[in-house]
């Protein structure tokens, strides 16, 4: 798989999300700046890519790129914490273990950020290797 490849596919399961408005998601390098909701919550889309490595040798290399999903999740301060968690488990859900293709996602994990600048923030990281 090419790069382009692997991000149209998981921008694509993204999209597929439907536990939040596709309006309240920010994606990487848009034509338009995404403005977070006044209210509710709201989420940052992006890809983080490792270093590709040589997983096999026949008539020519065999190259698996592995990298990681990352969402960035957001809440007002001062607004509990249910809302958001329950977000970042149906993002887990959604992307843990799904295959498309030669593109596999792997475990997913949530990471409490925590309160800046006016936002309660929890990451949720998923694995994933293509090839």
């Amino acid at each position: 798989m090419t790069y382009e490849q692997i991000r149209a596919a998981l921008t694509a399961r993204m999209v597929a999300f439907n536990g939040i408005a596709q309006k309240n998601i920010g994606y990487p390098n848009q034509p338009k700046l995404f403005d977070p909701p006044e209210e509710g919550l709201w989420c940052a889309f992006n890809l983080q890519y490792a270093t590709a490595f040589m997983a096999g040798m026949a008539d020519k290399p065999y190259t698996r790129k592995p990298g990681q999903v990352s969402i960035q999740c957001f809440a007002r301060l001062n607004t509990g914490t249910k809302a958001i968690n329950e977000l970042a488990g149906a993002l887990e859900a959604h992307f843990a273990y799904w295959m498309s293709g030669d593109l596999e996602c792997m475990e997913a994990s949530q990471v409490v950020a925590g309160e800046f600048e006016g936002f309660y923030q929890i990451n949720v990281n998923i694995r994933f290797r293509a090839g």
